[in-house]
């Protein structure tokens, strides 16, 4: 146990000194192998581990789709609609544009699959918005950064798709389980800020019948991307892989052809910044692999398995107890390097103890996407907080209303595992 300590806090102090993350892993891991290793690893076996991640995952073919996906919507103006779509649909609650945040996120997460490309795409279109009608820089950028968080838990999602592919879970059943936790956290966001006091001194939008009409039938080719992508997969016309295929084929057609606003520059800039992105990810994949196997073939998993088999076989007392962890290293590092650093220990150890595959890797993802809204790193609040142009500490304090409600999520999806579990179990029961 001491020794993984010590690699996580080296592994720490080199991300805290501004190195690359990939680099921190290798260094970790050299640190690691030299002083703590106690079995033979050959440095040839060790590489290979990490690349064959990238090289043999069907799965994780998924992860530069999405983010293909979530380019060219930004690029042809699909999540301006949505935005327009939104503030037309619930703008006149009390709350105001508070509650169209959380109703774009909810339509931008059926299409991206990531919390960061969810805080830049509606936090850029209405973070200025919601501060001319009444909410303060802080809580503008807190409530567009908590309500991102539902990117990678209503599908697709890529955060999903690493966790199948580490953890040989059915994707299609993480898909399906996120959707209704997913509109769990959309309606008690929204609750949290119908109820508070401050929220309904905010200024509304005058509901108007034929200007939301209007809205959605802009916004409808956006909106049924989602049913797009789920109908065809779980109709058994095609994978969750190939469905993020057909995602990127939708978006082009729809924004080259319906709506002509996307132009084969702005494909070609959406290709390289999805090459240049994705190349950044595998990286992270394959350094964090490599030491996550390096970390289980050195017996990590028997020092830990006291900390778990402490609680018994309390499915939701194990989870909460690792999303308590999560948050806790979501502090300082990010949801995708936790993601692959982490699936491959903790999965062995969970499973035993009654705990589902599908819930906990729901709850796992959650968790470690509460780590995006926390200081020091959660990328999200830097987002956020540079189109703001707020410091941390602001964002520190604002958060903490949306924060709580996002963990009662948590604890509910514990504590009642058919939340997760009840829609897979209807639609894909032999997944």
């Amino acid at each position: 146990m001491l020794a993984f300590i010590l690699v996580i806090a080296i592994f720490m102090v080199f991300v805290f000194l501004g190195v690359p993350v990939v680099y921190c892993f290798i260094l970790a891991g050299a640190i690691y192998i030299h002083w703590f290793v106690t079995v033979p690893v050959q440095m040839n076996v060790l590489a290979s581990r990490g690349i064959s991640i990238v090289a043999n995952s069907y799965t994780i073919l998924a992860v530069p789709l999405f983010i293909l996906c979530a380019q060219l919507m930004n690029k042809s103006g699909m999540t301006k609609r949505l935005v327009g779509a939104a503030v037309a649909i619930v703008g006149h609650i009390p709350g105001g544009l508070g509650h169209a945040v959380v109703l774009a996120n909810v339509g931008m997460a059926g299409m991206s699959g990531s919390a960061t490309a969810d805080a830049a795409g509606i936090g850029k279109a209405m973070i200025p918005a919601l501060r001319a009608s009444g909410f303060s820089a802080p809580r503008a950028a807190a409530l567009s950064a908590a309500a991102a968080t539902m990117g990678p838990i209503i599908p697709p999602s890529i955060a999903l798709a690493i966790y199948s592919s580490l953890s040989d879970a059915s994707l299609g059943r993480l898909l399906l389980g996120g959707v209704v936790p997913g509109l769990l956290m959309a309606v008690f966001l929204m609750g949290q800020l119908f109820l508070s006091p401050s929220g309904r001194a905010i200024k509304r939008e005058p509901f108007n019948l034929s200007r939301a009409l209007r809205a959605c039938r802009d916004g409808v080719l956006s909106l049924i991307m989602p049913l797009v992508i789920l109908g065809g997969m779980f109709s058994g016309y095609y994978t969750p892989t190939e469905g993020a295929a057909v995602a990127v084929i939708y978006a082009i057609v729809v924004g080259g052809f319906f709506y002509r606003t996307l132009t084969p520059k702005d494909l070609w800039r959406a290709l390289l910044e999805t090459s240049v992105l994705s190349g950044a990810i595998m990286l992270v994949v394959m350094g964090a692999n490599a030491l996550s196997w390096m970390l289980i073939a050195d017996g990590i998993g028997k020092t830990l398995s006291p900390v778990f088999l402490f609680l018994g076989h309390q499915p939701a007392l194990v989870m909460l107890s690792v999303t308590l962890i999560v948050v806790v290293l979501g502090t300082c590092v990010e949801e995708v390097t936790m993601l692959i650093l982490l699936t491959p220990i903790l999965v062995p150890l969970v499973l035993p103890l009654g705990v589902d595959p599908i819930q906990f890797g729901i709850v796992f993802v959650l968790g470690t996407m509460l780590g995006l809204i926390m200081p020091p790193i959660g990328i999200s609040m830097i987002v956020t907080c540079r189109i703001a142009r707020i410091t941390t500490g602001q964002f520190a304090r604002a958060i903490v209303g949306p924060y709580v409600t996002l963990f009662v999520v948590v604890v509910l999806m514990c504590f009642i595992p058919d939340i997760v579990l009840w829609l897979p179990n209807h639609l894909l029961p032999n997944a």
